[in-house]
């Protein structure tokens, strides 16, 4: 698996929830989980994490 940085596109996001496509950008930011949820439904595809001020060591992966 190749490690992507998403440091840039993540760094104005501090709190609430992100979501990024498979292109690796960021769609959508929402305070809570439920909100970000209404707000990507249209786009399956996505990967959801918790904003916050420190991503080190934050790990995952998407398929594709």
């Amino acid at each position: 698996m190749k490690t992507i940085d998403l440091t840039q596109s993540l760094k104005k996001y501090t709190s609430g929830w992100v979501a990024i496509d498979k292109n690796r950008q960021v769609i959508a930011h929402a305070k809570t989980f439920e909100s970000i949820t209404k707000k990507i439904q249209k786009n399956p595809e996505v990967l959801l994490i918790p904003a916050s001020k420190d991503y080190f060591g934050f790990v995952t992966a998407i398929n594709g």
